[in-house]
């Protein structure tokens, strides 16, 4: 019998690396971010982190995250991964990432732009 804990996904990397920001901070740094939307079923911080881990997929196009031939809307390991529960449409990715301010757009950029610097220590 397969474990219940088990799931599958054509995003092994994204897994890894999703665990490796939650233990470096990087999650909650996003989420510590304060942005002036509503949530609804996904925070605004989640829609923003779905757009990083979208261009660490490799997406090319906003829409890819939901219209690809593996989508990573629907990846629920990936979600929880990265500290979600589930993923937004792009439709609600794209509405969040085009009402941010600069300043916002900055504030959460810090948060990345440090990790993807820890990262390139690494190598």
């Amino acid at each position: 019998m397969a474990n219940p804990r088990e799931q599958e996904t054509q995003h092994a990397l994204l897994v890894i690396l999703g665990k490796y920001a939650q233990e470096m901070g990087l999650i909650s740094g996003i989420e510590g971010v304060k942005l002036g939307q509503k949530s609804c079923d996904h925070s605004p911080q989640s829609k923003v982190l779905e757009f990083l881990v979208g261009i660490l997929s490799g997406a090319k196009y906003l829409q890819d995250i939901s219209l690809s031939a593996h989508p990573l809307d629907k990846d629920v390991a990936v979600a929880q991964a990265w500290g979600q529960s589930s993923w937004a449409d792009y439709s609600g990715v794209s509405r969040t990432m085009s009402k941010l301010s600069w300043v916002e757009a900055g504030r959460w950029w810090l948060c990345w732009n440090g990790w993807v610097r820890h990262l390139s220590k690494m190598s």
